[in-house]
C-alpha cells in the first residue's frame, strides 16, 4: 500500500539557497520542456518528448541527467491529467527518485541539486516514525511551505491481511477456581 510521508528538512542557510535555486531551475526546465512538447506535439508521450529535449536541456542548463528525466515525466503527467498550457512557477515541486535521493542513516537525506549533492537532516513526526522506519522509498517531491522545505516521500508498505476478531467464550470466576 502506498503512503505519502511528509519529512521536514532542517536545512541551514546555504542548503536553503541551493534548494531554492534548484526549484527555480527545475521549474524553468519544466517550462522549456513544455514549450518543446507543444511545438513538437509530443506533450503526452514521455519517450518522444524526451528524445526531442533531453540533450538540449542538458546542454542549456547543465543539470544531471536524471533531473531532466524527472522533469520530462512531470511535464507529461501534468498534461496527461488534462491540463491546458501550463506554467510551472518558481516554487513548483522538484521530483526525486531513488537515483537523485538517498537516505543516510536514519536522520539524513542526500538530495541532488543544481550544484551537486547535499546532505540535510530531517524530522519525522512522532506517530509516523514507525511508518518511516519500515519504508521502501519511492518517488518524492521537494516542496516549500511557509519558507520551510519538505519532502513528500511516497513509501510502499506491505498490506496487512485482514485480522479476524478473536472469539471470546464466557468465563466466570467459578470456572477459574476449579482449574487451579
Amino acid at each position: 500500500m502506498l503512503y505519502t510521508l511528509k519529512l521536514k528538512l532542517l536545512a541551514d542557510a546555504r542548503q536553503r539557497e541551493l534548494l531554492a535555486h534548484t526549484m527555480k531551475i527545475f521549474s524553468e526546465i519544466c517550462n522549456f520542456i513544455s514549450d518543446i512538447g507543444i511545438q513538437t506535439n509530443t506533450i503526452r508521450n514521455k519517450i518522444k518528448l524526451q528524445k526531442h529535449c533531453y540533450y538540449v536541456v542538458r546542454e542549456k542548463y547543465g543539470v544531471p541527467a536524471q533531473m531532466v528525466v524527472r522533469a520530462v515525466g512531470k511535464v507529461v503527467e501534468t498534461y496527461k491529467s488534462g491540463a491546458k498550457k501550463t506554467f510551472f512557477g518558481e516554487t513548483s515541486a522538484v521530483v526525486y527518485d531513488k537515483r537523485t535521493l538517498a537516505f543516510k542513516m536514519i536522520e539524513r537525506v542526500s538530495l541532488t541539486t543544481i550544484e551537486g549533492r547535499i546532505e540535510i537532516p530531517f524530522l519525522v513526526t512522532g506517530y509516523r516514525k514507525g511508518i518511516y522506519e519500515r519504508r521502501q522509498p519511492g518517488q518524492a517531491d521537494l516542496i516549500v511551505q511557509n519558507n520551510d522545505y519538505y519532502l513528500l516521500l511516497v513509501i510502499d508498505l506491505p498490506e496487512v491481511e485482514n485480522i479476524s476478531p478473536i472469539e471470546f467464550t464466557e468465563i466466570n470466576s467459578y470456572d477459574l477456581e476449579e482449574k487451579q
